[in-house]
């Protein structure tokens, strides 16, 4: 069986390495790194000249490239397991695959940041922006946080500075750690109001350190986006936006967990998806809408609150457009475009056993095929509420509660499969 052994290289120069790494270095037919990995474990193997080196490919070139090899070692930088290559190839090199894969954590950049700071990493989020856009750092903008963010050429410290900036966050903390391990290590302090307006430059061997303080004013700290902070379409568009009472209905009826699989069918502006997506990051979450001007109103959200690593917008009508999604654990049906029974049987036959489908309604129309799917699916009874919100107005100069629209939601929890290893274990007279 081929061997992979992933090293890697800590952050100090030249390598510090245990003996494991050591002895995969000695024992191995090929060493795949960057150039300057390679130069730098080149003293440290023996017998190098009977070795091929290879420069690291690109991901998906990796396996043709180690065809033929007994044992490949790659090199990484830091801790290959902390947002690095490991994960990676613990997937693709599987052993149902036919690999052996094991991987050897050297000192990460951000503990070297812990070190030069003070910072214990138990107290920071730790957030990687590299290869991916600047806005997914907006979910983690909160006061009183503590950042360290890996970053690439796109999230410079400057870019950071402006998005805190952006965020009411003007007063926050920066420190800036530059080629970590090297000679010429640096480490910098600034206030994001003062980096942000700056024209420094920095090594591209840097991580970002961030205290945010102020009083910021678009993320919440706890379930339940304000109506306001989202983007609409108009005044016309705010009637298309889940208001925050019902939406913390919905999302306690779905019950969104890790891993999940979530339908958004209707999503509007984004209200209910947005949310969802925030407050479930290992879960995946699919906004399906067919109007254009939602759709654009459902991406300027998406960027605001920093969720497109996990919301992924379908432009589409339902039930059409949901054939080619992977099946959902949870769904919610928020609008149909007059295709609502359609759009109700087909997500429960692709919803996955154990999984929730949560629908709304407002018109009795609307309410009167809830009931009909629900007679339809008999044997899974309807968990089923109205949620009527009435908000504080004004009317000639006096306070009054104006009430809105009453929102039905219905429910419906598909049940689990059995497998036959429980039918077995379960007695006869249970």
């Amino acid at each position: 069986m081929p061997k992979i052994t992933v090293i890697g290289l800590g952050i100090c120069q030249p390598p510090l390495l245990n003996a494991k790494a050591l002895s995969a270095l000695h024992s191995c037919d090929c060493i795949m790194g960057s150039p300057r990995q390679l130069d730098s474990v080149a003293p440290l193997s023996i017998d190098s000249s009977q070795k091929v080196h290879q420069e690291l490919p690109k991901l998906k070139e990796i396996a043709s490239r180690i065809e033929g090899f007994n044992h490949v070692v790659i090199l990484a930088s830091g801790d290959p397991l902390l947002f690095g290559i490991g994960k990676y190839l613990q997937n693709e090199f599987s052993l149902e695959a036919g690999y052996e894969v094991s991987c050897i954590s050297g000192i990460s950049s951000l503990q070297g940041v812990c070190e030069l700071t003070g910072l214990s990493l138990q107290d920071a989020q730790l957030v990687s922006l590299h290869g991916r856009p600047l806005s997914q750092l907006n979910r983690h903008l909160q006061a009183h946080r503590k950042l360290l963010i890996l970053t690439d050429k796109r999230s410079h410290p400057q870019a950071i500075a402006k998005a805190l900036v952006a965020a009411n966050l003007p007063h926050s903390k920066m420190h800036v750690c530059e080629r970590l391990g090297y000679a010429d290590q640096k480490h910098r302090e600034f206030v994001a109001k003062d980096l942000a307006i700056s024209t420094l430059s920095f090594a591209s061997l840097h991580v970002t350190l961030v205290h945010t303080l102020g009083e910021g004013h678009l993320m919440p700290n706890f379930p339940g986006i304000p109506d306001a902070h989202f983007v609409t379409d108009g005044e016309s568009g705010k009637g298309l936006l889940t208001k925050r009472e019902v939406r913390l209905n919905i999302l306690t009826l779905l019950q969104a967990a890790p891993k999940d699989i979530g339908w958004d069918i209707g999503a509007g502006c984004g209200g209910v998806a947005i949310e969802w997506a925030l407050w479930n990051p290992l879960g995946k979450v699919y906004g399906i809408e067919d109007h254009n001007q939602r759709i654009a109103c459902l991406n300027a959200n998406m960027d605001t609150f920093g969720v497109s690593a996990n919301l992924q917008i379908i432009q589409g009508r339902a039930p059409q457009c949901l054939n080619d999604l992977p099946s959902p654990n949870k769904v919610f049906i928020g609008g149909s475009g007059g295709a609502l029974s359609q759009i109700l049987q087909l997500a429960w036959q692709r919803l996955q056993p154990g999984g929730r489908l949560v629908a709304s309604a407002v018109t009795e129309q609307s309410k009167a095929k809830l009931q009909e799917f629900s007679q339809l699916i008999s044997q899974t009874p309807a968990d089923y509420l109205q949620v009527s919100i009435s908000r504080h107005d004004t009317i000639a100069g006096q306070d009054i509660l104006r009430p809105a629209l009453p929102i039905t939601l219905m429910s419906w929890h598909k049940a689990p499969q059995i497998s036959a290893d429980t039918l077995e274990e379960t007695p006869n007279n249970a």
